[in-house]
């Protein structure tokens, strides 16, 4: 018995010794290992990350780690009282342009209550200590199709923003406001003062941004919307096929193939901002440029199209000044003033960039400004004023859309108009926490663009009533 527990002792004593002498020969030889060279590449692969294959249409997240990142959801909830004293458009929720014209007949008022402005949205914020990216979806209820009480989401944003600086220079990629001629106003209409001497609008783009200074910033951009909407409102351009017989593409073809508008606007902006002293002052220059051709008026969807024009070099372009001025703690001015041509759809213009009878650009100046006085932390006041002034020469002969004689139906609910202000009021009152309501009256005054026969001008005035209450969540 003693002999097996002595053999089992050495045994275990053996293969102890074994272990370590191998360990210890292991160490030696990958030290001499390592002083050739061997072993390198198998550490590499030791540290390298694996591969990951990446799907172009997945929505997963992939590259969380070594960064912090956070998702918020926000919103608003809004119903508008409205009452118009003739046929203005938020009685018409399907045609955007009579929220900022004197539209319809007179003496045909009516209310309603809208709710579309209610706003749905999702921010993700994710961040290293220097590398920043943001992205943002935000949907409102203004989708074209209302019939049956049906209020359909459209998308308003849908960016990312990417800063490899902490935000002194940034990249943002996807649908966001229109950079160039950013300023807003502050009131409670839907148009925000478009049609009325605000040039704005949320278009897809690709934007530079760059923080020079404190005081200076520049950006530059490429945007236009999706191509096949950049006509609208019965005068469509398709560009013809040689060959096929009227309408390009193939018999499956829609106009949108064919819409002759290919080039997006190229645009720039620089910018002071005031500090010290100079603290909430900013001012900017702002100018944007886009070429096409000009292609036949679809048949069948057009006011006239056997009179229209085609193949002029149209030559769309913008100059503008933006400035705002803290004029006193409680008082503050806003303003913009830009001079530019053919500026349609993408500037909140629909339909007043062509002669829809000679096909030529029409060029136009426009000008708004903003007085917001902050009361008390309770109230706060806005008086606005805008004008946009087309060239009258260049819409000579081009007809409305809606009646061609004085005293035919639609005669006073035209789409093109010689100029078009709008004066605002506005009160703003906080109820309790982020539950506000507002009071805003707007008065219109619009001459129209008419046939050369007609002497006279056709010139419309309209005021409008809205009683809002919203919560911003």
């Amino acid at each position: 018995m003693r002999c097996r527990l002595l053999g089992l002792a050495l045994a275990i004593v053996f293969i102890s010794l074994t272990s370590v002498l191998a360990t210890e020969v292991q160490v030696l030889a990958q030290a001499a290992g390592e002083e050739a060279g061997g072993g390198r590449e198998t550490r590499k692969m030791e540290d390298v990350e694996p591969a990951v294959n990446i799907c172009a249409g997945c929505i997963t997240p992939i590259f969380t780690t070594g960064s912090k990142g956070t998702i918020t959801p926000y919103g608003r909830i809004e119903l508008d009282g409205i009452y118009s004293t003739r046929n203005t458009n938020p009685l018409d929720p399907q045609q955007f342009n009579g929220y900022g014209t004197a539209a319809g007949r007179q003496g045909n008022s009516s209310s309603t209550l809208n709710p579309r402005y209610s706003v749905i949205g999702l921010r993700a914020d994710r961040t290293d200590g220097k590398n920043t990216l943001a992205g943002v979806v935000e949907a409102d209820f203004y989708g074209q199709s209302d019939t049956g009480n049906n209020l359909l989401p459209r998308l308003r944003l849908a960016y990312a923003r990417y800063s490899p600086n902490n935000g002194k220079t940034s990249f943002t990629i996807g649908q966001d406001w229109n950079p160039i001629m950013g300023l807003l106003t502050d009131n409670i209409d839907f148009s925000i003062m478009g049609y009325t001497g605000n040039l704005w609008q949320r278009i897809p783009q690709i934007t530079v941004r760059h923080k020079f200074s404190d005081n200076f910033e520049g950006l530059l951009t490429v945007m236009r919307f999706e191509r096949g909407l950049s006509n609208c409102c019965g005068n469509t351009q398709a560009r013809p096929t040689p060959g096929v017989g009227g309408n390009g593409g193939g018999p499956g073809s829609t106009t949108a193939f064919n819409d002759p508008v290919q080039i997006p606007y190229f645009g720039a902006r620089f910018a002071y901002n005031g500090t010290g002293n100079m603290a909430g002052t900013m001012i900017a220059a702002n100018a944007a440029y886009r070429y096409y051709r000009s292609a036949p008026l679809f048949p069948g969807l057009a006011a006239n199209p056997a009179t229209f024009t085609s193949g002029r070099d149209i030559n769309s372009y913008v100059l503008g000044l933006e400035g705002v001025h803290q004029l006193g703690k409680p008082l503050r001015l806003s303003w913009e003033l830009a001079y530019g041509q053919a500026l349609g759809n993408e500037w909140f213009r629909w339909n007043q960039d062509l002669n829809w009878v000679t096909g030529a650009p029409v060029r136009t100046l426009t000008s708004w400004f903003q007085l917001s006085y902050a009361y008390s932390r309770d109230y706060t006041f806005l008086f606005g004023y805008g004008i946009d002034n087309p060239n009258d020469k260049d819409l000579k002969g081009s007809i409305n859309a809606y009646g061609t004689a004085p005293g035919s139906a639609g005669y006073n609910s035209s789409i093109q108009y010689l100029s078009n202000q709008r004066t605002y009021l506005t009160a703003i009152h906080p109820i309790w926490s982020d539950l506000v309501m507002g009071f805003e009256w707007q008065h219109f005054w619009t001459n129209w663009a008419q046939p050369t026969t007609y002497f006279s001008k056709a010139s419309n005035q309209a005021d409008m009533f809205t009683l809002s209450a919203w919560y911003n969540f």
